[in-house]
């Protein structure tokens, strides 16, 4: 019983080239009883494999699922409680709620909220950068009547400098930064 397959296919599971006169012969034959059917494959192309004969099928494709298949009615309950959790952690958040639904909550209290937030925010970068710019005018370093500074210098391009204190805590972790904020190198320490 001839079946039309070559016996090469049915003992190897590895896909092998196809001998494009025989695949053209074969598709041939078949090509007028396929001509009335709407999922009808053009024949292969000389040198083309069997793996690059896709058939292309419409509508979604299953993909791999973790976990078993859940209907819509559990879906939708799944995310709901996602919803209802955010809104809980939300209400958590703000501080001042009037009204426990979650319209008032959305609508009144956490936009008046976020809006005093980002107030409150604008208001510590003007009084960051006020800061910065005051220490900047002063020069960084404050020296009391207990402290010495002395300055040599080294050359053109250098300076040494030794800070004499007796009751500064963190003396020379501030002297450093005060260096770094006039944006003078510091080569040894």
């Amino acid at each position: 019983m001839s079946c039309g397959v070559p016996e090469q296919w049915l003992v190897g599971g590895d896909v092998k080239e196809v001998d494009t006169e025989w695949a053209a012969a074969v598709l041939g034959s078949h090509s007028a009883s396929a001509a009335g059917r709407r999922d009808h494959q053009p024949p292969l192309q000389a040198g083309a494999t069997v793996a690059e004969r896709v058939v292309r099928k419409r509508g979604r494709k299953p993909g791999p699922r973790s976990g078993p298949t859940i209907s819509h009615v559990e879906a939708e309950r799944q995310r709901r409680e996602k919803l209802n959790r955010r809104f809980c952690d939300l209400r958590a958040a703000v501080p001042t709620v009037s009204r426990m639904d979650k319209a008032s909550l959305l609508a009144a209290a956490a936009a008046a909220y976020i809006a005093e937030l980002r107030g409150r925010v604008e208001q510590l970068e003007v009084e960051a950068k006020a800061k910065q710019a005051a220490a900047a005018k002063q020069g960084g370093i404050h020296l009391q009547d207990n402290n010495k500074l002395e300055v040599r210098m080294v050359g053109r391009d250098a300076a040494a400098l030794r800070l004499t204190t007796t009751a500064s805590r963190h003396a020379p972790a501030r002297l450093m930064g005060a260096l770094r904020s006039l944006d003078l190198p510091v080569q040894h320490a």
